[in-house]
């Protein structure tokens, strides 16, 4: 049985070192975090590249991961370890910047449309008509496109804090569009003064509320 009993120079004295036939005198093994660090950054990374705007966390992830495991990789060869988290962080890295591309297309993308739907261009809305009854609206009017080019629209049309929505869709220039809304509010209308605002389309189709420029 193995105990902490060691001979030197024929005295007996207790090896402050420890005991066991695992035991070589050399101290505890080294570690390897920053190939564990490289690892963890490649994948996170891989997970947020891909979403607009975050993308931005993912690229600095998918650089970390590069640096780290470039660093675990040539640590491995001192202390003997972490080599295959090292290389798996590298990979994983690379894997990140290469899923940030698709990120950065998406944020361009989502970037215009909100920018479009903030924004829709010159254009002029007449109220023709509001009809009340009780706690009902008519409303009616025109939607005129005043830009050189052809648009979609989107009309929030709010009485009383309750919003019709309307949407134009390939208004070509100078085109004039005739518009409806029916509103009903939770209380009697006593006067007929709605609000409208006009932005472009909804970005990819997702309903959102009004942005006002």
């Amino acid at each position: 049985m193995w105990t902490s009993d060691v001979s030197n120079g024929g005295q007996r004295m207790v090896d402050p070192l420890g005991t066991g036939p695992g035991h070589s005198g050399l101290g505890p093994q080294q570690g390897n975090g920053i190939a564990t660090a490289s690892l963890t950054c490649g994948l996170i990374g891989t997970l947020v590249a891909w979403i607009p705007f975050v993308v931005v966390v993912g690229v600095v992830l998918g650089i970390l991961a590069l640096v780290f495991g470039i660093k675990g990789l040539r640590r491995s060869a001192k202390v003997g370890s972490g080599r295959g988290l090292a290389i798996s962080g590298i990979v994983m890295g690379g894997l990140t910047l290469v899923i940030s591309v698709v990120g950065i297309v998406l944020s361009v993308l989502l970037f215009q449309a909100l920018a479009d739907f903030i924004e829709p261009g010159p254009v002029d809305t007449d109220i023709t008509a509001c009809v009340l009854d009780g706690r009902t609206a008519m409303v009616e009017g025109t939607l005129t496109n005043e830009s050189h080019s052809t648009r979609d629209y989107t009309l929030f049309v709010t009485i009383d804090d309750e919003v019709e929505i309307i949407t134009f869709e390939q208004i070509a220039p100078g085109q004039i569009a005739e518009w409806k809304a029916r509103i009903r509010t939770s209380t009697l209308i006593e006067t007929c003064r709605p609000t409208i605002v006009v932005q472009g389309a909804f970005p990819f189709g997702i309903e959102i509320d009004a942005i006002e420029s």
